[in-house]
C-alpha cells in the first residue's frame, strides 16, 4: 500500500463498539483507526447485512482500507467491502466467523445452536448476549468492574432472524494473500483452520473471546504488523 491506511475495527452485532476501543486506544497514533458502531441494528427487522455495510461505510472517506472484523462481524466484512467501492485493501479476522455468501448463520452452525436460541426467543426476540451464559461468566471474560460495565452496557435484545438472514453474495475483496486471521479462543479453532486452509496467515493465541477487551496489547501487536507487512507488499 502506497501510505498508511484507514483501519475499520469492526465489532459484532450482538454487543457494542466499546469491544475494540482498548485495541483502538493502542493502535491510535501509530494508525487512523475508525470503531463504527452496530449498536441495536441487530435488534430491528432486517435486512441486517445492508445496513450493517451502509453504518461501516458511513464515515469511511480514506483511498485504502483495512477492514478488522471480531466474532460474528467476520461473516459481514465481504458486505462492508462492496460498499466501500474497492478501497478495502486487506481484511484481518480476529476470533471471527468467515465470509459464508448465501448461508445464514443457522446454516453454519451445528443444529443444536439453532434449537438453543429458537428455544430462547420470545416473539421473535432473543435477550441480550451475555444472558445466554451463567452471571458468573461475565466476571470471569471481563474481570475489571468498570470494562465490564462498558461492554454490558451496550448489550441489547437480538431478533432471531438475524440469525436466519443468508449473508450475500458479493463482488468485490481482497485477494487471499491480503487476508489474516487471530484465533483468541478454542471456540474458532474451526474457523481459524480453514483460514489456514486458505492460505491466510493464522496466528493462534491462547487467549479467550473477549481478549480484545482484556487482552488489547497482542491484538494490536497482531494487526500493526500485519499492517506493515501490506507496507513492504
Amino acid at each position: 500500500m502506497s501510505h498508511a491506511p484507514l483501519l475499520i475495527l469492526v465489532h459484532s452485532p450482538l454487543v457494542g463498539p466499546a469491544t475494540w476501543q482498548p485495541v483502538a486506544d493502542l493502535l491510535r497514533g501509530r494508525y487512523e483507526v475508525h470503531v463504527p458502531s452496530l449498536h441495536g441494528i441487530a435488534a430491528s427487522p432486517g435486512p441486517y447485512a445492508r445496513r450493517f455495510a451502509e453504518a461501516v461505510a458511513r464515515d469511511a472517506h480514506h483511498d485504502e482500507i483495512v477492514l478488522v472484523g471480531h466474532s460474528g462481524a467476520g461473516a459481514y466484512l465481504p458486505a462492508v467491502a462492496d460498499a466501500l467501492s474497492g478501497r478495502v485493501k486487506a481484511a484481518a479476522f480476529i476470533d471471527a466467523q468467515l465470509p459464508r455468501p448465501g448461508l445464514s448463520d443457522f446454516d453454519a452452525s451445528p443444529p443444536d445452536f439453532r434449537e438453543a436460541l429458537t428455544a430462547m426467543a420470545h416473539d421473535g426476540m432473543l435477550p441480550p448476549w451475555n444472558q445466554w451464559f451463567p452471571p458468573e461468566l461475565m466476571t470471569e471474560l471481563i474481570p475489571h468492574t468498570e470494562q465490564r460495565k462498558a461492554f454490558l452496557d451496550e448489550l441489547h435484545p437480538i431478533a432471531l432472524a438475524y440469525f436466519e438472514e443468508p449473508a450475500p453474495h458479493t463482488v468485490t475483496w481482497p485477494e487471499a494473500t491480503r487476508c489474516a486471521y487471530l484465533q483468541l479462543s478454542e471456540g474458532y479453532q474451526e474457523q481459524a483452520d480453514r483460514a489456514e486452509a486458505l492460505g491466510w496467515p493464522t496466528t493462534r493465541l491462547d487467549a479467550d473471546h473477549l481478549a480484545v477487551v482484556t487482552r488489547p496489547e497482542p491484538v494490536a501487536a497482531f494487526l500493526s504488523e500485519f499492517v506493515e507487512t501490506l507496507a513492504k507488499r
